[in-house]
């Protein structure tokens, strides 16, 4: 009896051991953006472009906005102090490390900072037939602080949107998305890339279904609105921005692989005007209310009247459209793909709910859990990965009838005028 209580208690620790270490595998904290949007998240973007079969050149864009600068004395310059570190790994969370190395980067300034961009770069030793995972660290050495940004490396083909390199005012650009009429010129060094067709979508795509929806949402299918060829002369192109929609250039007709730019407004991430607050807001609203503001004689007094009501005074409307707005602007951000961030059902999750308290990520999907893991019914979301032509970061919500009281007390709290938040914290 002993002897098989025994073996029974090793089975079961070793049984936790295994799927404590598989979940350690895949959490992560969410970043402080996406617990406040006012929080001092530094700001970096990475882009990847492959040289040629074996080297990729990562070119790496940091906001010293939040950055600390310092002086030993006051016969020095003001500098900030960058530590920045990469590994390359198979895949994400994979031990196995295929390349890396760190490298210190200095920003010196005079008695007054200007707000700008740094802007490096650094060679990976990646493969083709071939895809990876890039983990960068950097790590601001004045405050003590480290940021994470991960980055897909594609290299399975030679026709993907990394082996194009945007650029813009002649300057790399970090950002697929543009203004109307802008032009950006597009550098390549595949030779065998002599012939692009152009494909044009003009779609206009509405928000989320709520995530208790029995409605199968619209299959966005790949035909184009328009199409055109162009022919490129010195590894290089220029494409000129529609009023609205996103261009797709690929090498034929036959292979969807290729670069995608999207026509957004001068203040994306952030809303814009009257008519993009009331889209933005249909997720709380019901559909005489929405109807109501879309046909108003004047959208900005509707909409703001809509937010009075809810709030219960002018002052706590401002706090309340503050929190809301900027969640549209951080769903943006993190999770637009070939439309707007807050349309995604990653996006209308967290408007409505807020940043999770834990999120689990493999290959092919993300789970978001809120509330403590340890409580009797967490709420979890999960998300899966779709095979999208256009981008790597489209999921789709696995949707259930068990979502609908907590979406519905979500966006009751904030017609109570209460920003909703429950990730446990």
């Amino acid at each position: 009896m002993n002897k098989f209580i025994h073996t029974t208690t090793l089975f079961f620790v070793i049984f936790l051991l295994i799927n404590c270490s598989n979940k350690r595998q895949f959490v992560s904290k969410p970043t402080k953006s996406l617990v406040n949007p006012d929080s001092e998240l530094l700001e970096v973007n990475a882009v990847a472009y492959h040289l040629n079969d074996s080297i990729t050149i990562t070119y790496l864009e940091i906001k010293n906005e939040n950055l600390i600068y310092k002086r030993p004395d006051t016969t020095f310059a003001f500098y900030a102090d960058l530590r920045i570190s990469y590994k390359l790994l198979s895949e994400p969370n994979s031990r196995k490390i295929l390349d890396s190395s760190s490298y210190h980067l200095i920003d010196r300034a005079s008695e007054t900072v200007e707000i700008k961009s740094i802007v490096s770069k650094f060679n990976l030793k990646a493969l083709n037939n071939s895809d990876y995972y890039l983990d960068i660290q950097v790590f601001d050495l004045n405050k003590k602080i480290k940021y994470n940004k991960g980055l897909n490396i594609y290299k399975k083909n030679n026709f993907t949107q990394q082996n194009f390199l945007i650029t813009y005012n002649n300057n790399i650009s970090f950002k697929t998305n543009f203004l109307k009429d802008e032009t950006v010129v597009v550098k390549f060094s595949n030779p065998a890339i002599t012939q692009l067709t152009i494909n044009c979508f003009f779609k206009e795509f509405g928000p989320a279904l709520p995530p208790f929806s029995t409605k199968v949402q619209d299959e966005f299918k790949y035909k184009p609105d328009s199409v055109f060829n162009i022919f490129p002369s010195q590894n290089q192109f220029e494409l000129t921005m529609p009023r609205y929609g996103f261009l797709h250039a690929t090498t034929n007709s036959i292979n969807t692989e290729g670069l995608t730019l999207y026509t957004f407004d001068e203040t994306f991430p952030g809303v814009s005007n009257s008519d993009e607050m009331i889209n933005c807001t249909r997720y709380l609203m019901s559909k005489e209310e929405f109807d109501g503001c879309k046909n108003a004689a004047d959208k900005k007094v509707a909409i703001d009247n809509f937010w009075i009501t809810i709030a219960g005074s002018k002052e706590r409307a401002r706090e309340l459209l503050k929190k809301y707005y900027g969640r549209v602007k951080e769903a943006n951000k993190y999770y637009t793909s070939y439309t707007q961030g807050w349309k995604s059902d990653r996006g209308m999750i967290f408007i409505v709910f807020g940043p999770p308290t834990n999120i689990y990520k493999n290959s092919k999907s993300e789970t978001w859990v809120y509330g403590l893991e340890t409580s009797v019914s967490p709420l979890r979301f999960t998300f899966i990965k779709t095979q999208n032509p256009f981008t790597d970061n489209d999921f789709i919500l696995e949707r259930s009838q068990f979502f609908k009281d907590p979406y519905y007390t979500a966006v009751d709290y904030w017609r109570q005028g209460r920003v909703y938040l429950n990730n446990g914290k």
